[in-house]
C-alpha cells in the first residue's frame, strides 16, 4: 500500500472527507473539511467517487512524500506547490513519483487547501468517517493533528477519469463579507438595542478562529437574556457570550451551549467565513428559511455544473 510520509506537518493540518453525522447524541461533532467545495473538487478531479479523505492544510506550510507513484491535486486557498523544488500549479493534476517531494507553501489568500491523492488517504473510519476530531481524539490519524514524521496510509487508486473544474475557488478576498442567517427561537427574546447592533454594527474576524468556530469583534451585544438552559447547537449558530462578541459555530463546535443564539448563519456563508482571514470585515443580514433553501439549491446546482 502507498502511504504519504511527512517531513512537516504545518500549525493545523488534518485528515477530513464530509463529516461525521448522526454522533451529536454522543457529543461528538460532524468535523470534516471546513470547505466542502474544495474537498468536492478536488475528489471529482482525481476520479474519487465514495468521499475519499483528503489532507486539509491551514495557512500551508506542509512537506510531504509519498512512497510511491500516486496523482495528486490541491484546491481550496491558492497556494505555491513545488515537487522537489520545482513550482508547479496547485489547481492541476500532477504525477508525482514515489520519494518525490511535495512542498505547499503559505495560502496567499484564505485559510483552509485540500491536499488530495488518488486513493485518498486510507486511515481507519470511526463511526462512518475518516475526518479528524481533535477534542474528542476521533478519525483521522490518532484522532489528532498531524504531527511531522506521521506516516498516512494512501488507498488503493481505481483509476476512474476525473473531472472537475479547476478553478472552482471560495476563497476570495472581499472589503465586506456578508454573513446571512435564518432567526433562531431567541431572536425574538433579543433588546431592541441588541438587534440592531447586530444588524448595523461592523465586525472584524479576530485571531481567535479555528474550526471550532470564529470569534468576532466589534459592537458589543447586550443580549437581556438573563439565564438560558444548555441546548443542542447547530452549524452555523450565532453564540452571544457575556462579552457580547459574537461567535459563529463551525464543523468542530461544541454539540450543546448555554449562551443566547439568535440565529444561525446559511451553510455557503458558513464556508466563506471558514476561509476569511483575521480583519476581515464581516455583516450580518438576515434570511428567511425559504431563502436560505433557495441559495442552498442555487450553489449546489452550481457547483454539480461546474463539476461535471
Amino acid at each position: 500500500m502507498n502511504a504519504l510520509q511527512i517531513q512537516r506537518a504545518g500549525i493545523a493540518s488534518s485528515v477530513q472527507d464530509s463529516g461525521r453525522f448522526g454522533m451529536l447524541q454522543m457529543g461528538i461533532p460532524p468535523a470534516g473539511a471546513m470547505d466542502w467545495c474544495a474537498l468536492v473538487s478536488g475528489q471529482r478531479q482525481l476520479g474519487h467517487l465514495q468521499d475519499e479523505a483528503a489532507i486539509e492544510v491551514a495557512y500551508g506550510d506542509f512537506v510531504a512524500s509519498p512512497t510511491d507513484d500516486c496523482h495528486i491535486v490541491v484546491t481550496g486557498a491558492p497556494v505555491s506547490l513545488s515537487i522537489d523544488h520545482q513550482p508547479v500549479s496547485p489547481t492541476s493534476v500532477h504525477t508525482v513519483a514515489g520519494g518525490q517531494t511535495l512542498d505547499i507553501k503559505a495560502a496567499a489568500a484564505g485559510v483552509y487547501s485540500y491536499l488530495h491523492i488518488s486513493g485518498g488517504v486510507a486511515t481507519a473510519p470511526q463511526f462512518g468517517s475518516r475526518s479528524t476530531s481533535p477534542r474528542e481524539g476521533v478519525g483521522g490519524l490518532n484522532g489528532g493533528y498531524l504531527r511531522n514524521g506521521d506516516v498516512l496510509p494512501i488507498g488503493d487508486f481505481a483509476g476512474r477519469e476525473g473531472r472537475a473544474d479547476p478553478h472552482l475557488i471560495t476563497a476570495r478576498t472581499r472589503e465586506t463579507l456578508w454573513l446571512r442567517f435564518v432567526p433562531g427561537f431567541q431572536y425574538a427574546a433579543l433588546s431592541e438595542p441588541a438587534i440592531k447592533d447586530l444588524l448595523q454594527s461592523d465586525y472584524i474576524v479576530t485571531p481567535k478562529a479555528n474550526r471550532m468556530g470564529v470569534t468576532l469583534a466589534g459592537a458589543t451585544i447586550e443580549t437581556g437574556i438573563q439565564t438560558l438552559l444548555s441546548e443542542a447547537t447547530c452549524h452555523g449558530a450565532i453564540q452571544i457570550p457575556p462579552d457580547g462578541q459574537p461567535i459563529v459555530l463551525l464543523n468542530d463546535r461544541q454539540t450543546v451551549g448555554g449562551y443566547p443564539k439568535p440565529g444561525a448563519v446559511i451553510r455557503s456563508d458558513c464556508l466563506r467565513l471558514a476561509q476569511a482571514r483575521p480583519g476581515q470585515k464581516i455583516r450580518f443580514a438576515l434570511c428567511s428559511p425559504e431563502e436560505a433553501d433557495r441559495i442552498q439549491w442555487l450553489e449546489q446546482h452550481y457547483l454539480e455544473t461546474r463539476l461535471r
